[in-house]
């Protein structure tokens, strides 16, 4: 062999060992990437469940708040409507204009709350079509019909729910589950959802607070202009009794004047609603709040509001894509 000149095995042998090196190199590369790829993940999710039961409580003392509120409102007055300090919501509010003075966490600096609570008897509820005795009640299922019809839907839908709840004994938790009937589909459910609510017994409408189509629904005969004008002539003179809610139809020119049983000018049940927002992730906190009619044991309530309001269930859910 001439001097100088490598075998061709030993350029092989080369090529063979850079390919090696480079296939490892590569795979290392892989494997670190996964590693922080993982690590990324779990310290999302530790911020995630860090930020979500942060909001809850957030929306656990905005509850109380609105308990102590409404117990404050049952002892100052016998009625209900919009005008009253339960009513008013609390606009988009920095979490540490609440702190001012306190030395808080950096990550909580800008997370902001907005609340509110809404009469849930201002809507119609659907376990009203069912009475004490486990039949459809009449005249539940008339309004039901006519919220429907009005809202250019099959007034049908309205019978086919009654008589599934007398034969299963069936009761809603919430109106999602409306999703179960025939005839109910997603945008219809939302097309209701401001009318609709579902509470655990039976509950008439409090006409002080009612949305005009649901007033439309409670007064058969009744058009938009008539609705329109009930709802300006409650926000002059909130009413105080049936007798008055009689009057004021009357005046307005609405001949059918409702079932007495069905109507009111006050309530027991209510909706508080938070919803805390932590960078883009947004968390919705929903209770439904039941007053009690009068206070336990008079001396007792009138010091606890725990003892007048109690939350009946709560729905808590984030927008965040995990």
């Amino acid at each position: 062999m001439i001097k100088g000149m490598r075998k061709p095995g030993h350029r092989n042998q080369r090529g063979s060992a850079t390919l090696t090196a480079l296939i490892v190199m590569v795979l290392a590369t892989i494997i670190l990437a996964s590693l922080i790829w993982q690590q990324h993940l779990s310290i999302r999710q530790l911020e995630y469940q860090r930020d979500r039961r942060q909001a809850e409580w957030l929306h656990i003392t905005a509850a109380d708040f609105a308990r102590f509120v409404l117990a404050e409102d049952r002892r100052a007055t016998t009625i209900d409507q919009l005008g009253e300090p339960w009513a008013i919501p609390l606009a988009d509010t920095k979490i540490a204009d609440f702190l001012r003075g306190v030395d808080i966490p950096q990550e909580i600096r800008h997370v902001s709350l907005v609340g509110g609570v809404t009469d849930a008897q201002g809507r119609f509820n659907l376990n009203s079509l069912i009475d004490a005795n486990g039949s459809t009640d009449p005249q539940a299922l008339a309004i039901f019909q006519r919220l429907l019809e009005n809202s250019g839907l099959d007034r049908g839908l309205a019978q086919q729910v009654a008589n599934r709840l007398t034969q299963s004994k069936f009761l809603f938790i919430d109106i999602s589950e409306l999703s179960g009937f025939n005839g109910f589909s997603q945008a219809i459910i939302q097309r209701l959802k401001p009318s609709l609510v579902a509470l655990p017994e039976s509950t008439p409408v409090n006409v002080n607070t009612a949305n005009p189509d649901v007033l439309r629904a409670l007064f058969q005969g009744m058009s938009s202009g008539q609705a329109t004008a009930f709802i300006g002539a409650r926000l002059e003179a909130p009413l105080k009794s049936t007798v008055e809610v009689r009057n004021l139809l009357t005046r307005i020119g609405v001949n059918q004047t409702g079932e007495p049983s069905l109507i009111d000018v006050k309530s027991n049940f209510f909706i508080a609603r938070s919803e805390v927002r932590f960078g883009e992730s947004l968390y919705v906190g929903q209770s439904i709040l039941r007053r009690a009619a009068t206070g336990s044991s008079g001396q007792a309530a009138a010091g606890n509001s725990n003892a007048m309001t109690q939350v009946i269930s709560t729905r808590f859910y984030s927008t965040l894509k995990e």
